[in-house]
């Protein structure tokens, strides 16, 4: 469970013994494809992205290398960044820039796998991030990455349906049962009861443990290092995924959602397609909106919450990263550094941001920035982002596999199982089950941070 520098150098050899066969086990760029000007430290970069957003990463990175003539840097899509970034440490050949997700950010501080950024100097002006966002960057006190992009989630809704249903196009659903209500108006079905249209499901499936948190749930007590996800806001949570199928049919409803699997951000999404009512999504949807439906009277509002939770001043989310690290034993640690903090400039947050159809990160946005947003909701991602109720993924190095196994409890909630319990005894049980699973995870990185820190010592 997890990673530290015994497992990641067994893991190094074995890796290299492949190599020797099948060629090299991590990326490089051809010189040949990239003309670099002479004198230039050439900073390798690895980036996670591919597609439009590499493409709005290499226009930065462009601004970057013609701003300055010391060093140079050049872009590589990695796949399965993660385990090569780990491989490459492990091997002593690393790049000099990662571009991970934020919940790496714990494994890579306790493994020793990245390079604290408050050892440079100047250091970085931690006050010029919003509070969750400085966060996500930070570790046991200190900052380990810089930020690329942010976002919270948002319910998006068709407001064109909203009025043809008799419902307020100016009033989205705040709570889960004003949400159930608009929900069931928005329904269609065909004359032989097929599901034609659905007001509302639990899709993508992307973020399986968000619904807990919208109920009350915690997931992880830091506090006390303990895995939470049998608590009663949990059960109620998955509860209410299991009801929509209950109202819809389970055959109905799953075969509706599967038929969309492959259909995401495409002309056959489903929320852009018509079909389905209201969604869940980042604010990354408003370009594929732009490009895929241009005519959609979109709105978006905060993801409704139980009704013992609303605070229309105060709304609660859930808020994530994308990070930029420099690893332990890169090449050209100064030169990197130089790199991430003209990444943490305004100007240059705000140039992704728009871009991505994201938030900026920074506690202050320049006075043009929404007024020239692709996306017409970003106010309402930004009040999350900024709310004292958002939430930021558990600080633990091992919530991968802990978010894994959330969908679990997600598809068995969505699909019951099991004859002789009540539903709610079978819920439990395959919830106390991932609790107990992640507790035995949390308890071996625990050792694992022991040993490192030895007699008396810290990590």
């Amino acid at each position: 469970m997890g990673w530290d520098r015994d497992q990641s150098r067994r893991a190094f050899l074995g890796a290299a013994g492949a190599a020797a066969i099948g060629g090299a086990i991590w990326p490089r760029v051809p010189r040949s494809r990239v003309m670099v000007p002479p004198g230039r430290v050439v900073l390798d970069y690895w980036e996670k992205w591919s597609g439009t957003e590499l493409d709005s990463l290499q226009r930065v990175i462009d601004r970057f290398n013609a701003s300055q003539d010391r060093s140079f840097v050049r872009v590589l899509p990695v796949g399965d960044l993660t385990t090569k970034a780990l491989v490459a440490i492990a091997g002593g050949d690393p790049p000099d820039l990662l571009g991970m997700l934020s919940y790496s950010v714990p494994l890579l501080a306790e493994t020793g796998a990245a390079i604290p950024l408050d050892r440079f100097s100047p250091a970085l002006d931690t006050g010029a991030y919003l509070p969750a966002v400085r966060a996500l960057l930070s570790y046991g006190g200190r900052q380990w990455a810089g930020v690329t992009s942010v976002y919270a989630l948002a319910l998006y809704y068709n407001r064109a349906m909203f009025a043809q249903a008799g419902l307020d196009p100016d009033r989205p659903p705040r709570t889960i049962s004003e949400l159930d209500a608009c929900a069931a108006r928005l329904d269609i079905r065909s004359a032989d009861g097929r599901l034609e249209r659905c007001g509302f499901l639990q899709v993508p499936v992307w973020w399986p443990y968000f619904w807990p948190i919208m109920f009350g749930g915690v997931l992880y007590d830091s506090a006390r290092d303990r895995a939470v996800f049998a608590d009663e806001a949990t059960v109620r949570a998955y509860e209410w995924v299991a009801s929509y199928p209950d109202r819809l049919g389970l055959s109905e409803a799953s075969g509706f959602a599967s038929s969309f699997e492959r259909s995401y951000h495409s002309v056959g999404d489903p929320f852009l397609s018509g079909r389905l009512g209201m969604i869940v999504q980042g604010p990354w949807i408003a370009n594929f909106a732009r490009a895929c439906a241009p005519e959609l009277d979109y709105g978006a509002a905060p993801v409704p919450v139980v009704d013992d939770l609303l605070d229309p001043t105060e709304p609660t989310g859930l808020l994530e990263a994308d990070v930029i690290v420099i690893p332990r034993g890169c090449p050209h640690p100064d030169e990197a550094f130089e790199f991430v903090r003209f990444m943490q400039q305004q100007e240059t947050q705000e140039a992704l941001a728009l871009a991505h159809a994201k938030s900026s990160p920074m506690a202050d946005v320049s006075p043009g920035f929404h007024a020239r947003h692709p996306n017409r909701s970003i106010r309402v991602h930004d009040e999350v982002m900024r709310s004292p109720r958002v939430r930021i993924l558990p600080q633990t190095r091992i919530w991968k596999s802990y978010a894994d196994r959330t969908l679990g409890a997600f598809q068995h909630a969505w699909g019951g199982g099991g004859l002789r319990e009540s539903r709610r005894d079978r819920l439990l049980r395959v919830l106390r089950g991932v609790e107990s699973e992640v507790q035995g995870m949390l308890d071996h990185a625990a050792r694992l941070r022991s040993r490192r820190a030895g007699p008396g010592g810290r990590a």
